[in-house]
């Protein structure tokens, strides 16, 4: 490794995967590349540096711009999971909750989401002393390393070398991709692939059209205090390199996200809405399900094109609040009730309020 280096690579493959930039309490989403957060964080626990901690490490670390290549999209799906079982857990004003019905402490359900099978290609660039700094640390991490949460393990080393280059989009079609060896027919098996990626913005350029709004850059963690970048979906072609040896994962029995979602139906149904959320009309970035009866032969009927802050507030609305009936946001008489949604899910963001509830809970 050389410390003028200025870009470090990282490879993120594992059988499962979390990066969530939002927190719906019982509702925790990922989404579908990996957080700034998530790397930063993963570099301070290599760095073996506590969350209180974290302030002054961050402020050399965010200004290293980042961008994903998506070498295998995997699959989406949810798990349940409790907390507080026997032992409690706090309400806002720093209370133990207790069960009604019952007298005994209350355990909180939580529903939580996974990417399954995924492989991402992760470069960061910027100065060379912070890439060799944060190389040294990835070779021989203080702590374990984890793709989002701690139950989702890597497959395989995530430091994957450094490197100089000029841009981010340089970095990322320098590394050959790498089909599985039981999988080169139906992975691809021509010279180069053309695949998806997620550029971040040097901040003192002019906004790209297309480009999108993020708030996952940390400011310091443990206090819910996250800054803004801009990010802009992009496409990049690289050579075919040598086969893996790893085994794809089945998907998991019920799971809604077929090939066909992806490859037809949500590509169909972004067109049709000329990429535009059918609730507000800003630049649409996900596909939200309002039946899943044709679940793995979507038709456009069961789908609707959403930004993510709508489409956020629509999963809140049918999982975190336990109704049984699809939410339709071209439903004129769910407007409403989606909009309400709308704005407490932008009040649970405001990083002030969080602190505000730290503090009462610290206090009692």
């Amino acid at each position: 490794m050389s410390s003028d280096h200025n870009t470090l690579f990282l490879r993120l493959a594992g059988p499962m995967q979390a990066w969530g930039t939002s927190s719906r309490f019982q509702l925790r989403r990922t989404d579908l590349y990996p957080s700034k957060s998530g790397i930063l964080g993963m570099l301070l626990c290599a760095m073996g540096v506590n969350r209180e901690d974290s302030r002054q490490p961050l402020k050399l670390l965010t200004p290293l711009l980042m961008g994903v290549r998506v070498d295998r999209t995997g699959n989406l799906d949810w798990d349940y999971q409790t907390a507080g079982a026997k032992l409690g857990i706090r309400s806002a004003d720093g209370k133990i909750k207790i069960t009604a019905s019952t007298g005994e402490y209350e355990t909180l359900l939580s529903r939580r989401q996974y990417l399954f099978d995924a492989s991402f290609l992760v470069a960061l660039h910027g100065d060379s002393t912070i890439i060799a700094s944060c190389a040294n640390a990835l070779r021989n991490p203080t702590w374990p390393l984890f793709l989002g949460r701690k139950c989702c393990v890597p497959a395989e080393p995530v430091y994957a070398g450094t490197e100089s280059f000029d841009t981010l989009t340089q970095a990322l079609s320098s590394v050959p991709w790498r089909p599985r060896i039981n999988a080169i027919d139906r992975e691809g098996s021509g010279a180069s692939v053309t695949l998806d990626t997620y550029l971040e913005q040097p901040p003192e350029r002019l906004v790209p059209m297309g480009a999108r709004l993020v708030s996952d850059v940390p400011v310091a963690f443990g206090f819910y205090n996250y800054a803004p970048r801009l990010v802009i979906k992009n496409q990049v072609t690289v050579p075919m390199g040598q086969a893996t040896q790893t085994q794809r994962l089945s998907a998991r029995h019920g799971n809604p996200y077929s090939e066909h979602f992806y490859t037809v139906a949500r590509p169909s149904r972004l067109k049709l809405d000329n990429g535009l959320c059918v609730f507000c009309k800003s630049p649409a970035v996900e596909v939200h399900h309002v039946s899943y009866e044709n679940a793995g032969h979507e038709t456009d009927s069961d789908l609707r094109s959403l930004c993510k802050t709508c489409h956020d507030a629509c999963t809140m609305l049918e999982y975190g609040h336990g109704r049984k009936e699809r939410v339709d946001p071209c439903n004129p008489a769910q407007r409403t009730t989606i909009l309400e949604q709308i704005n407490r899910n932008l009040k649970e963001q405001h990083p002030g309020r969080r602190r505000e509830l730290l503090k009462a809970v610290r206090s009692t």
